[in-house]
């Protein structure tokens, strides 16, 4: 196949208000706002741009850095791209993160590899064959040559575990034993419930680049990456799974930026489609620097039932001498103060995708869905009189949540001792409870940016906490009716939970709506 289609100059890349743009653009255009796609797209994107940024300019240190600034990142980028642009093409000899000895490779029946379709872009893997089709986007499509480059990206980092690899296929690395019927899941997406990941946000793309870039001193931080070479895989492809280059890929920093789980080829509008390296799970000393984890091992997970804006406080913990969060995102609190000398206004992006794993089959089902969230913070508040004020009002709405449960709680069960009004089972009435909170909460986030630009602001806090009272209210009048006589003194028995949230920070209590 003729090389063609190279993503340093054609349009591929999917961004917000501007057509597809090319790998170049993204470092030379700081119009380019921010990605668009999916909460796993954008993640793999971002890291694979910061892996060109690194291997083109790992800074020395923060003045380093600091001095260098955004411009000088994007020259040396472009510079990297256009010095070894022929590593990027998506056909041809030496197809981008691709491996062309699939071609010729054999299953134990001597069989060849097969060509699977590749007709859905928005899940980081191939759908299985006992996929139902409820909606019209799950519908196989012809995918373009654009979206077959994003596809394959986010495979490396972010593929599911499970049986949709090609099977019997006998290892490259001769006396390997890891291959299973089931591949084992890319190192990012998450072993149980899929990780949370969390990075900074800038005004620009290439400026989030250069603010989440690390330097040696960071990475001296981490043992394993005290000396890592930088060598992404398009420059060093290893040639089995477990040989010397296999083995420095499963270890190094580059591997969290851009992993090799899938060993894939393109071919005839399809793809061949099989398991790559095996990389450690979290239990076994996984780490990167876009989690946020424990030195005890707890992980965050993505939770639907939990958006991220509420785990601000852990996010931002280390950066603080008044921190005390068990739990550290490397990317945040390395990164977060540093950026405060150079932004007016820095932004936390957390996602993810939220999935269910069993019997090694990685699933998205039910309720599971992509989490894509950020909030913004200006760096001139950045202090630890500010977290100390967003982890009390933090704390504080989070109590108040417990109480409307409670309380709601209470008027389900003192309801469901009359015969003639509600009658539900257990599980219908944690449905019911599940509902309050949720509605309470989906409120909340309309108002979490004001939270976390008020906290240190009394004055301000106070209309701010009538406000999450009332949605607390909200919550509680939809779901504890009192239409009649009982319902209403049930009602009122229990409403008072909302007064200690007010008390707090005002002496005003709002009205029975």
């Amino acid at each position: 196949m003729n090389e063609r289609f190279n993503l340093v100059d054609e349009p591929w890349i999917p961004v917000v208000g501007h057509p597809r743009v090319s790998l170049k653009e993204i470092f030379s255009n700081p119009d380019l706002k921010a990605l668009r796609g999916n909460a796993i797209q954008k993640l793999a994107l971002l890291k694979l741009f910061l892996a060109v940024a690194q291997r083109a300019y790992t800074p020395l240190d923060d003045n380093e850095w600091q001095t260098s600034g955004s411009s000088v990142l994007a020259e040396r980028c472009i510079r990297y791209l256009e010095e070894r642009r022929d590593l990027f093409w998506l056909y041809g000899s030496n197809p981008f993160l691709q491996r062309p000895d699939l071609k010729n490779k054999k299953n134990l029946k001597g069989e060849n590899i097969p060509v699977s379709s590749l007709g859905r872009d928005y899940l980081p893997d191939l759908a299985s064959e006992n996929d139902s089709i409820l909606i019209e986007s799950q519908r196989e499509q012809k995918l373009t040559d654009a979206q077959k480059a994003v596809f394959i990206i986010t495979l490396m980092n972010y593929s599911l575990g499970g049986k949709r690899v090609a099977k019997n296929i006998p290892p490259w690395t001769e006396g390997y034993t890891g291959k299973s019927t089931s591949a084992k899941g890319a190192p990012s997406i998450g072993n149980y419930e899929g990780y949370l990941s969390s990075h900074l946000i800038g005004s620009s793309i290439i400026e989030t680049v250069w603010i989440n870039l690390l330097t040696r001193t960071q990475l001296e931080k981490f043992p394993k990456w005290k000396h890592d070479r930088m060598i992404p895989p398009w420059e060093e492809m290893p040639k089995g799974e477990d040989d010397e280059r296999a083995r420095e890929l499963k270890s190094s920093y580059m591997a969290t930026l851009l992993a090799m789980s899938r060993f894939v080829l393109l071919k005839d509008d399809g793809i061949m489609y099989t398991e790559g390296l095996q990389y450690p799970s979290h239990k076994e000393g996984w780490r990167e620097t876009f989690m946020t984890y424990s030195s005890g091992g707890k992980i965050l997970w993505c939770n639907l039932a939990k958006k991220p804006w509420r785990n601000l406080p852990a996010l931002v913990s280390a950066s603080f001498s008044s921190g005390s969060s068990e739990f550290f995102c490397p990317q945040i609190s390395l990164l977060l103060l540093r950026t405060r000398t150079v932004l007016d206004i820095v932004g936390i992006w957390s996602g993810g995708l939220k999935v269910r794993t069993t019997a090694g089959d990685t699933s998205v089902k039910q309720s599971d869905d992509y989490i894509d969230t950020h909030i913004f913070l200006a760096t001139d508040n950045l202090g630890d009189s500010w977290y100390i004020s967003l982890t009390e009002e933090m704390l504080a709405l989070e109590k108040l949540s417990k109480s409307l449960w409670s309380a709601s709680n209470k008027y389900f069960e003192e309801m469901g001792r009359e015969k003639s009004t509600l009658k539900k089972k257990h599980s219908e009435k944690k449905t019911l409870l599940d509902n309050v909170l949720n509605m309470f909460w989906e409120l909340c986030e309309h108002k979490s940016q004001d939270l976390v630009k008020y906290c240190n602001d009394t004055r301000k806090m106070k209309t701010i906490r009538r406000t999450f009272s009332d949605y607390a209210i909200d919550a509680y009048n939809k779901y504890c009716p009192r239409d009649t006589s009982k319902q209403l003194i049930a009602w009122a028995k229990h409403r008072s939970f909302i007064y200690s949230y007010l008390s707090v920070n005002t002496e005003e209590v709002v009205h029975a709506k």
